[in-house]
């Protein structure tokens, strides 16, 4: 008897869960599907010879693990050539519920292996070529907001700052391109983001 009495209450309770899981599902995707994977690249950085790829895995909603491989082809002065490797590892967190989307704040780690060769072709008194290898490490924090559109399509921008330090710290040609030691030096500098990719 007491059964019987039972079935009809665990029914009720049964159907409130199931409801509330299907409320819950529709606050989650609201028929977007849930985009895990990211591929993007930031054009800003070819202006200073920074080629890189950014890629990011969202093991769950808000929760983003960001790898970005680099490779450093730049020409910061006359006759100034900074070449190299790098790659960037960090964490990202995202506001949004579908993906990577939404404002975001994360945190990355950052190491590079740089060849830094200033040339003297002119002869020109005073300057002294030099050839300089030297490992930069450092680490970054970046705020912004990013979109997905047209279902996979992502851009995003935002900003930052990073500190970095070098093994051995190159002499930049200084003279008319001050601003080079801004871009490619050590210390406290700023980020500037423009991503454009996909999400998938």
């Amino acid at each position: 008897m007491r059964l019987r009495q039972a079935a009809p209450a665990a029914l009720l309770v049964a159907t409130a869960i199931a409801a509330s899981g299907a409320a819950r599902a529709d606050d989650i995707d609201e028929g977007v599907r849930f985009k895990s994977a990211l591929i993007q690249g930031n054009p800003l950085g070819f202006a200073v010879g920074r080629y890189s790829a950014d890629f990011e895995f969202l093991p769950a909603p808000h929760h983003a693990l960001h790898a970005t491989p680099l490779y450093y082809y730049a020409l910061p002065g006359v006759d100034d050539q900074l070449t190299g490797f790098g790659a960037e590892i960090g964490y990202r967190f995202y506001t949004g519920w579908h993906g990577p989307h939404g404002f975001f704040a994360g945190a990355s780690f950052l190491v590079s292996e740089l060849e830094y060769i200033h040339g003297n072709p002119g002869n020109v008194a005073g300057e002294t070529a030099n050839d300089t290898v030297f490992v930069q490490l450092g680490g970054a924090i970046d705020v912004g907001y990013q979109w997905i559109v047209l279902e996979n399509f992502c851009i995003g921008v935002g900003g930052g700052a990073q500190y970095t330090i070098d093994t051995t710290q190159p002499t930049f040609e200084s003279e008319g391109h001050a601003w080079h030691d801004l871009v490619y030096g050590w210390g406290l500098r700023p980020r500037v983001l423009v991503q454009v990719g996909a999400a998938f």
